[in-house]
C-alpha cells in the first residue's frame, strides 16, 4: 500500500529531510514525498542580514525549490496550509485538501517581542526577505530625510540606529551596518561622526553560546568599529522616537531593529498540540509528535529536550539534524525496522560581524578575523553544495561567490577576484605572464648597461633596432632621430620596459600597461624582425587581450581604480544645503518613522 509523506515548510529543516527521504526511498515507487511552502524558494536565513545591510541582493539568499528537487522524487507544491486534521490525516488550504500518511511539521520560528511593549508598533524585526527589504528601505529613509532637516535634536534621532539583541542575528546586523554606514554617508554627504550605532542585549554579555575569549574579541571589535554595546539591561518600552531600557536610561531614535529571540511559528504553535511556553510541540526521542506518532515536528517547531532538560537550541544544525532524523525514522517505520534518536551533533558557531571579520568556534577550534569570515564562507558553501549536489552545487557555489564578491572585507574582495563577475580572471595570468617577460628583457637591459653608454642604438651595433625587414619609413625614422640620440631613447626604452612590467605584474593601471606592450610589440614589427621572431604575433595577441579591465583580477586595480574614481568624480560639497533650500518637509516634528 502507498504511503504518502507530506514536508510541511522549507526551511533547513524541511529542506533537509526532502532530501534525506529521496535518498532513502527513490527506488520505492509506492511513496510519494510532497512539500510544500508558501514560497516558491528556500531562504538562507542566516544571510539575511546582509540583504538588510545592502551588502547582496535578495536572490542571493533565495534557491528556487522547483530547481533543487527538480530531479528528485520530491513534489514541490506552492500553497498556505491554513489548517491540519490530524485525526483524518489532511491538510487543508483554500483551495486544496492534502491527504498524508505521515507529516512533518517545519513551519520554522518568528521573532518573539518578549512582552515588550512598543515592539510591533515601531520596531522592525529581521526574520525574512521581506523583513530585510523593509529595514534597508527604511535606513535609506532615514538618510534621506536626515540631509533636509534642520532641527539638531530630530537629524540625530534619525542618524541613530539601534540593534536590540545580542545574539548571532542581531550581531551580524549592527555589523552589517557598521560597513554600510560609510557608503551612505559618502552617498548622502553626510559626517560620519554624525553616526551613532548600538546594540542593546539585556543579559550581561553578547553571544552567549560562544567562549568568553571570543566574546571578548567580539566586543573589542565593536568598540573598534563605533558600536556602543549596552548590556544588562533589558528594554522595557519601544516609542516611535525612542526606547527605555529597565534600568530607566532612555535612547532617542527612529531605527529599532528587533532581534531577541524566536518563537515557534503561531500557525505550529495553535494546532492543538502538546507545546511548551515559546510554542514548540512537544516530542518523543524519536521526533514524534506525543498524541499523533505519524506526525513529526523538526527545527524550530519541536522541543527536544537535551540531556539537561533543555530544549535544543535553535541553529541551523539543530533543524538540519531533526530534519534528517525525522525522515529517518519514518523510513524506518516504513520499512518495519527500529528508529533511531535524536542525537545532536553540533561542528561550531560562526558569527560574522560584517564583512571584514568574524568569531568562530569550529571544531574546538576558536578563529577570529579574516579566519573566522572564511571559515564561514566554507560552511555557507559546503551547505550549498549539500543540498545542490554534484549537479547544481557548484552553479549555487558560483552564485554565491558573485553575491559575495564586494569591496568590503579581505574574504570578500578575494571571492571577487575568483567570481565570474570580474570576468578577468584568466586573463590575468596572461598578463602578469607578459610582466615577467617584459621583467626580464628591461632588466637583461640594464645589466647590459643600456643605461651608461650610448652605444647600443647605433648603426652597426649588435642590438641595432633595424632588423632584415623594416619599414622604410621606420628606417629613416631611426636615422635621422633615434641614431642622433640613442643614450636618450636606450634610457626611454629600458624604463619603459621596466614600467610595463611593473604596471602588468602587479595590475597598476594595467590598461595603460597593456596598450604600451602592444605598442611596444608593433615596434618590433616595423623594424623587420618578423618572421625571424615568429613569437611576435602570438605576443601582440597576448597584449592586445589585456587591454581592458584585466587589472580588476589579482590586480591593484582593483581597489586604485575605484579610489581614483571617487577621488576625481566623487560626491560635490554643499548638495544638502542646497537641497535644503528647495525641500521643506511638513510636519518635520511628527513624522513617524
Amino acid at each position: 500500500m502507498s504511503k504518502n509523506i507530506i514536508i510541511l515548510g522549507a526551511g533547513y529543516g524541511g529542506v533537509a529531510a526532502a532530501k534525506k527521504l529521496h535518498k532513502l526511498l527513490k527506488k520505492k515507487d509506492d511513496t510519494t514525498i510532497t512539500l510544500i511552502d508558501k514560497n516558491p524558494f528556500h531562504t538562507l536565513l542566516t544571510e539575511i542580514h546582509q540583504v538588510a545591510g545592502n551588502r547582496i541582493d535578495e536572490d542571493g539568499v533565495k534557491i528556487g525549490l522547483n530547481e533543487l528537487f527538480e530531479s528528485t522524487k520530491v513534489n514541490v507544491v506552492q500553497d498556505q496550509i491554513k489548517d491540519i486534521d490530524f485525526e483524518n490525516k489532511t491538510l487543508k488550504s483554500d483551495n486544496y485538501l492534502y491527504n498524508y500518511d505521515y507529516l512533518i511539521l517545519g513551519t520554522g520560528s518568528e521573532p518573539a517581542d518578549c512582552g515588550v511593549k512598543g515592539v510591533a508598533d515601531y520596531a522592525y524585526t529581521l526574520w525574512s526577505i521581506d523583513d530585510a527589504k523593509k529595514i534597508k528601505k527604511h535606513i535609506i529613509e532615514m538618510f534621506q530625510r536626515a540631509r533636509v532637516v534642520d532641527d539638531p535634536a530630530l537629524r540625530k534621532e534619525l542618524l541613530t540606529f539601534v540593534v536590540c539583541g545580542g545574539g548571532f542575528t542581531g550581531v551580524e546586523m549592527v555589523g552589517e551596518l557598521v560597513e554600510w554606514m560609510d557608503d551612505l554617508c559618502y552617498q548622502y554627504g553626510i559626517d560620519r561622526s554624525e553616526i551613532d550605532l548600538y546594540l542593546c542585549e539585556g543579559l550581561d554579555r553578547i553571544l552567549p553560546n560562544l567562549n568568553d575569549k571570543l566574546v571578548d574579541k567580539a566586543m573589542k571589535y565593536l568598540d573598534k568599529v563605533g558600536v556602543k554595546v549596552k548590556t544588562g539591561s533589558f528594554v522595557s518600552e519601544v516609542k516611535e522616537d525612542g526606547l527605555t531600557m529597565a534600568n530607566g536610561d532612555t535612547l532617542k531614535t527612529r531605527t529599532v531593529i528587533w532581534n531577541c529571540g524566536v518563537v515557534a511559528s503561531d500557525f505550529a504553535a495553535n494546532l492543538g498540540l502538546d507545546t511548551d511556553k515559546a510554542g514548540r510541540v512537544k516530542v518523543n526521542k524519536y521526533l514524534q509528535t506525543e498524541k499523533y506518532p505519524e506526525v513529526y515536528a523538526i527545527g524550530d517547531n519541536s522541543h527536544v529536550p537535551n540531556e539537561e532538560g533543555k530544549p535544543l537550541p535553535a541553529l541551523v544544525e539543530t533543524a538540519l539534524q531533526t530534519g534528517e532524523c525525522a525522515a529517518e525514522n519514518i523510513v524506518a517505520d516504513i520499512n518495519g525496522e527500529p528508529k533511531e534518536e535524536m542525537e545532536p551533533d553540533y561542528h561550531g558557531i560562526l558569527v560574522s560581524i560584517g564583512g571584514k571579520y568574524a568569531v568562530a568556534d569550529v571544531m574546538g577550534m576558536s578563529l577570529k578575523g579574516w579566519f573566522g569570515m572564511f571559515m564561514k564562507h566554507v560552511v555557507n558553501m559546503h551547505y550549498l553544495f549539500e543540498i545542490g549536489g554534484l549537479k547544481k552545487g557548484f552553479n549555487y557555489i558560483s552564485k554565491y561567490l558573485k553575491e559575495q564578491g564586494s569591496h568590503k572585507g579581505l574574504v570578500a574582495q578575494g571571492f571577487d577576484h575568483f567570481s565570474q563577475r570580474s570576468r578577468t580572471f584568466w586573463v590575468a595570468f596572461l598578463r602578469i605572464f607578459l610582466g615577467f617577460q617584459w621583467l626580464f628583457s628591461g632588466l637583461d637591459k640594464v645589466h647590459s648597461g643600456w643605461l651608461l653608454k650610448g652605444d647600443k642604438l647605433v648603426a652597426g651595433a649588435s642590438t641595432s633596432p633595424i632588423g632584415p625587414n623594416p619599414v622604410e619609413w621606420y628606417v629613416t625614422f631611426m636615422e635621422n632621430v633615434v641614431f642622433e640620440y640613442p643614450l636618450l631613447f636606450q634610457y626611454m626604452i629600458t624604463l619603459g620596459e621596466l614600467a610595463l612590467a611593473f604596471s602588468l605584474i602587479l595590475g597598476v593601471f594595467s590598461t595603460l600597461g597593456a596598450l604600451g606592450s602592444t605598442v611596444m610589440t608593433i615596434n618590433f614589427f616595423l623594424s623587420g624582425f618578423y618572421p625571424q621572431n615568429p613569437t611576435l604575433p602570438w605576443f601582440l595577441m597576448a597584449s592586445i587581450a589585456c587591454i581592458g579591465a584585466s587589472g580588476r583580477a589579482l590586480g591593484l586595480d582593483y581597489y586604485i581604480l575605484p579610489w581614483l574614481k571617487k577621488l576625481v568624480w566623487g560626491r560635490r560639497k554643499g548638495k544638502n544645503k542646497d537641497l535644503q533650500n528647495v525641500v521643506k518637509p511638513l510636519n518635520e516634528g511628527q513624522q513617524s518613522s
